[in-house]
């Protein structure tokens, strides 16, 4: 059973790197990693707050 585990782990990790590579832009790569938060991370995760923070100080930034 842990095989298996390990195995559908590898799988993932696979699929996610190729789509990261396929990504040729800023912005594809910034979907794609928000996909893979989406997926990993619980809804109380820190990582949202982080990214919460960082995309209002750019926006406010650019939008005055």
């Amino acid at each position: 059973m842990a095989e298996g585990s390990l195995r559908s782990r590898q799988l993932k990790a696979e699929r996610w790197k190729q789509r990261q590579e396929a990504a040729t832009t800023n912005r594809q790569r910034a979907i794609v990693l928000v996909d893979m938060a989406r997926a990993y991370a619980g809804d109380d995760d820190p990582l949202w707050a982080d990214l919460v923070r960082l995309l209002h100080e750019r926006l406010s930034s650019v939008l005055g």
